[in-house]
């Protein structure tokens, strides 16, 4: 069993970050870096290339043009920070606010909108990789507050906990979420699959709404209930209303609200009306000089292809501005605040990778609409009458021919544990579920196995790539007992002010 004393302290202080006791699994992995668990990418981890996010706080007349600021912070920091925009007394449970993101004292009071903006999957190390795709972002630096130093500030390093950390200005060890599906009430569910109550603390657009009367506008436009923690519980917070929220239905490519959300929030009629995806398509399609139906050999015609596409970026920011359009964002003195995630990138780096070209295109799409953006708060809300704040969930995880990374074999790993543990005869199995970075135990199972969550650790820590390979015999002979994690070790250890045996 290798404790989590074998990490470096600030990774092991990103994995305790993201320890909820109760819902994080009863055994915490950390892959051996650049290892990584599953066929797809996982980007869950705690080291630098994925904690490492853009945070940028922009807004002529609001924020100091500090530039580029150095000082570590985590994405804990911003809700406090928009706070003091807001002039709003909000604690929050782990983050502060930023001085060098605060009102620039101009005299030109609070800003009438606050929009935030995620880059799903574009953390620094996707940046850095495509340096000539983000010409917007770079040049408004300068003008702005641009943090050199953000990180998540937890791991694992996924889409839901981290969400819900930009809402709410805590880590996954308060608001909850530590996973995008973890235990709740018993039971293995997915983040909001009973709507919001698994997120245990109220955002600041919670308690700023309630605070108002609810005369404030607040409104979600996104991909996935994943993405819902930026906004919070809607009508299910006490004293809230029905915030806007529009979600994409990935059946079938289109702006929807699940209908287990609209007790609450409210799917804007209109939204399935906006038009410019059709167009934005074409132009797509014919960037190679052929009208083909094809995006570098991919069928846009393909719903998994087109919304993966940057079509679908620009399509977004169609809708941006209706919203803010038809709900009269910055009509008044009360501010509003707007929250969005570009998902693209994100899928982008799942599929084809960081390092593609289609990666870069998607950053040029997302630097694009964010100039397309700032043009329309100028025009909807008023020039100096609003802030917007740029981040990213999470880093993306390179291409393992280019690191030497080697994909642990998720399935794999699940067989190994079940075969070594369950052995009683019974249907029922000890394994729960896996992650990337967790196993959840069933532990009447375990306990009737005879076994304790120590021993599956230590067993999970012996997994080399002699047993990840399907043919062992065809690994070197030097490399097949090369431990392919850093960590595999139970969950209370994190709760020890130590990193030893209790």
């Amino acid at each position: 069993m290798r404790l989590p004393c074998g990490l470096l302290p600030s990774e092991l202080a990103r994995v305790r970050s993201g320890f909820f006791p109760g819902r994080s699994g009863e055994i915490q992995l950390v892959p051996r870096e650049p290892n990584f668990v599953g066929a797809y990418r996982s980007h869950s981890g705690p080291w630098d290339y994925l904690q490492e996010v853009p945070l940028f706080l922009y807004g002529p007349g609001h924020v100091t043009a500090a530039g580029r600021v150095d000082g570590e912070t985590t994405l804990a920091d911003l809700a406090p920070t928009l706070a003091e925009h807001m002039d709003f007394p909000f604690a929050a449970a782990d983050g502060r606010a930023l001085p060098e993101g605060m009102p620039s004292g101009g005299g030109s009071g609070r800003p009438r909108a606050l929009v935030v903006v995620v880059w799903d999957g574009l953390g620094r190390n996707v940046l850095a990789r495509h340096p000539d795709a983000w010409p917007t972002l770079r040049s408004l630096i300068p003008e702005g507050a641009w943090f050199e130093h953000a990180t998540i500030g937890s791991s694992p390093s996924v889409t839901a906990a981290v969400h819900a950390t930009i809402g709410t200005g805590a880590l996954p060890q308060t608001h909850g979420r530590v996973a995008n599906r973890f235990r709740f009430q018993g039971t293995m569910a997915s983040v909001n699959e009973a709507g919001p109550e698994d997120l245990i603390v109220p955002t600041l657009a919670d308690l700023w709404d309630r605070s108002e009367g609810n005369a404030a506008q607040v409104a979600l436009v996104a991909f996935r209930q994943w993405h819902a923690g930026m906004v919070g519980h809607g009508a299910l917070f006490p004293g809230g209303d029905r915030d806007v929220a529009v979600l994409m239905n990935e059946r079938s490519g289109r702006w929807d609200l699940p209908e287990d959300e609209l007790p609450a929030f409210e799917f804007p009629a209109y939204a399935p009306s906006v038009g410019g995806l059709a167009p934005a398509l074409r132009e797509l399609d014919l960037v190679d000089g052929e009208l083909d139906g094809l995006w570098r050999g991919e069928d846009l015609d393909d719903p998994n292809v087109a919304v993966r596409s940057p079509a679908y970026s620009l399509w977004q920011t169609n809708l941006l501005e209706r919203i803010v359009e038809e709900e009269d964002f910055g009509a008044d003195v009360v501010p509003d605040l707007l929250f969005t995630n570009y998902k693209q990138p994100d899928l982008v780096g799942h599929r084809w990778g960081m390092e593609s070209p289609r990666m870069a295109e998607s950053v040029r799409a997302v630097d694009g609409a964010l100039g397309d953006l700032i043009e329309i708060l100028d025009a909807r809300v008023g020039e100096g009458e609003w802030v917007l704040a740029l981040t990213a969930d999470h880093g993306s995880t390179p291409a393992p021919g280019s690191t030497g990374a080697t994909v642990i074999d998720e399935g794999r790993l699940v067989d190994a544990i079940r075969t070594r543990f369950d052995g009683d005869g019974d249907d029922r199995s000890v394994l729960l579920a896996l992650s990337p970075s967790q196993v959840w135990l069933d532990r009447g199972e375990l306990a009737d196995e005879g076994m304790t969550p120590a021993g599956v650790a230590a067993f999970i820590a012996g997994y080399d790539a002699g047993d990840n390979a399907p043919d062992p015999g065809a690994v070197p002979p030097d490399r097949r007992n090369d431990p392919l994690l850093a960590g595999a070790f139970p969950s209370r250890l994190l709760r020890l002010p130590d990193c030893g045996e209790p």
